[in-house]
């Protein structure tokens, strides 16, 4: 009997000193969960950004394919940017892509984005990075895996909004502003900025040959250009851009864009000189591309040179941050 009464004793206590525990000041209710670290908050938005879906159109089929965020990131890089570049370098071409991307389908109202470089962004399917890197075909795709899910989510922002983040293969060792290119209002972050280790890329310039049949057809395209008489007089003086793109230039007594004569030539780029001489012309580029914003050479040289990812989209989107 006296067993069964301190048996009652010890029930009774616990019933009475378990729930006053739970107002011991430290524990954690369930109407006051404990707040996630910033680096918790990271880690668990960045996969919902890598799978978010996108419809991305194939220009070789036609057809629209869905990936997500993540598998078309991966099929960029590896398009756009050599496997062999810097890591560093690596995962500024992905921050840009992403935040390209971004731009077109939420600034710019696309329904899509297509795999055309030409308008939007390359991109490569596993199948044909298998193709394109052979045997190094397991190392480069790892490679390509780790570059994208370490800068998951991160986009380049101005006023809180994604940017038009262009970018190109080798600048003419400074790179262009955007509305010298392609017109329209100016945008800050994409202002002219050096890049010296273009220079030392060893395509930097390239010569390219036109007899004077060959030039006078390719500049048939345009009605107002008349290239009579000796072909020496054919081409006047331009006038260039602080970057050294060809502005404007006369042609044929008419005034065309550098951007029309690389267009109409195939030229590399539109940093170009002309010489006329033993009955050819020949037109040395400078750099390859556009030449506005991130400059993918100049990125890995950056690199190369100690400078983190960061540092180098800074460096050529300055003015923009990374949200």
């Amino acid at each position: 009997m006296k067993q069964h009464l301190i048996f009652g004793l010890i029930v009774l206590l616990l019933l009475i000193l378990v729930p006053l525990a739970s107002l011991i000041p430290g524990n954690a209710t369930a109407d006051e969960p404990q707040q996630p670290t910033t680096t918790q908050m990271q880690q668990q938005a960045a996969p919902q950004e890598s799978e978010r879906s996108i419809s991305v159109m194939r220009t070789g089929t036609g057809e629209v394919e869905v990936l997500t965020m993540a598998e078309y990131l991966v099929g960029v890089v590896a398009a756009e940017m050599p496997a062999q570049f810097h890591e560093q370098a690596l995962k500024a071409q992905a921050v840009a892509a992403h935040t390209f991307t971004r731009y077109r389908l939420e600034v710019g109202g696309a329904a899509h984005i297509s795999d055309s470089p030409d308008s939007d962004q390359a991109y490569l399917c596993p199948q044909q990075r298998r193709e394109r890197w052979g045997n190094n075909f397991e190392h480069y795709e790892a490679r390509m895996q780790n570059v994208v899910r370490a800068v998951y989510g991160q986009t380049l922002l101005h006023g809180g909004r994604p940017i038009f983040a262009a970018y190109h293969a080798i600048s003419g060792g400074t790179t262009e502003c955007a509305q010298t290119y392609w017109g329209g209002h100016m945008r800050s972050y994409l202002r002219p900025v050096d890049s010296p280790g273009d220079r030392l890329a060893p395509n930097f310039n390239v010569t390219t040959s036109f007899s004077a049949d060959e030039m006078r057809a390719a500049m048939a395209r345009f009605s107002e250009v008349a290239l009579n008489g000796s072909p020496a007089g054919w081409f006047g003086e331009p006038t260039r851009s602080e970057a050294g793109t060809v502005l404007q230039i006369e042609v044929g007594g008419a005034r065309l864009t550098g951007r029309q004569v690389r267009q109409a030539l195939g030229l590399r780029s539109s940093n170009f000189e002309i010489d006329f001489s033993d009955d050819a012309f020949r037109l040395t580029t400078a750099g390859f591309g556009h030449g506005v914003g991130m400059s993918q050479t100049g990125a890995d040289f950056m690199a190369r040179q100690g400078s983190t990812y960061r540092e180098i989209l800074a460096h050529f989107y300055p003015g923009a941050e990374i949200g």
